[in-house]
């Protein structure tokens, strides 16, 4: 389905975020890999819009999250650590990379050779005074999403 859908403009993004059930995204993730790699080059080009689509990042990022693939850590890791869009540098959070867990994720980034991410997130971890994942986790879906499962965001 993710295949047949014009993922071009940030509208269309953000109608397609409207099709996935944030209690179960797993079945998108292709799609939300795709708007979240979209988004960020977005953010990080020349034609930056103007108006809410700024917040369509971080609910991919959130529905990256729950589906909780340690594979899409390296992707999230980027768009917080090693982008040169200062306001998606320090407005995305850090916990959103954790989807698959504290442990599970480390574990994956170091096994598959991401020696520094690993590092560096170690690192956060500790000097973050015991992020509460899950807390961080209700309430992006809190802001995010109606409490049955409707995405707030305005139509563009």
């Amino acid at each position: 389905m993710a295949e047949s859908l014009d993922l071009s403009s940030p509208a269309s993004r953000r109608e397609a975020l409207r099709m996935v059930d944030v209690d179960d995204p797993g079945p998108h993730q292709a799609m939300l890999r795709e708007i979240f790699d979209r988004e960020r080059a977005w953010r990080e080009g020349p034609d930056e819009g103007e108006g809410d689509e700024y917040e369509q990042i971080y609910v991919t990022a959130l529905l990256l999250f729950l589906v909780g693939d340690p594979t899409d850590s390296p992707r999230l890791y980027g768009a917080k650590f090693r982008t040169g869009d200062m306001d998606l540098g320090v407005g995305f959070d850090a916990q959103a990379i954790f989807g698959a867990g504290r442990g599970d994720t480390l574990q994956w980034l170091l096994k598959n050779g991401y020696t520094d991410e690993h590092a560096r997130l170690s690192e956060w971890l500790s000097q973050s005074g015991d992020p509460k994942i899950d807390d961080w986790a209700r309430h992006k879906r809190a802001y995010f999403y109606s409490p049955d499962g409707m995405l707030l965001l305005d139509p563009l």
